[in-house]
């Protein structure tokens, strides 16, 4: 994720679900990181975009199960 996380971003990226990649993004910036760090673009943008809103649900369910 590029530019300034959400809270529930930056938590998700603590936990290692999600990786942020800064507030400078280029002309073609990755779409994945694996956990080695390693980047690479997906031509697919709409399955990124389902992925990461996928990561985003989870996260928050899990943060409300925890406070509750």
């Amino acid at each position: 994720m590029f530019g300034l996380p959400v809270p529930e971003a930056f938590d998700a990226a603590i936990d290692g679900q999600l990786a942020l990649g800064g507030c400078i993004v280029g002309d073609e910036p990755p779409s994945w990181q694996c956990s080695r760090q390693h980047r690479w673009r997906d031509a697919d943008e709409e399955g990124w975009n389902e992925q990461l809103l996928r990561v985003r649900r989870l996260h928050l369910r899990s943060r409300l199960m925890r406070t509750a």
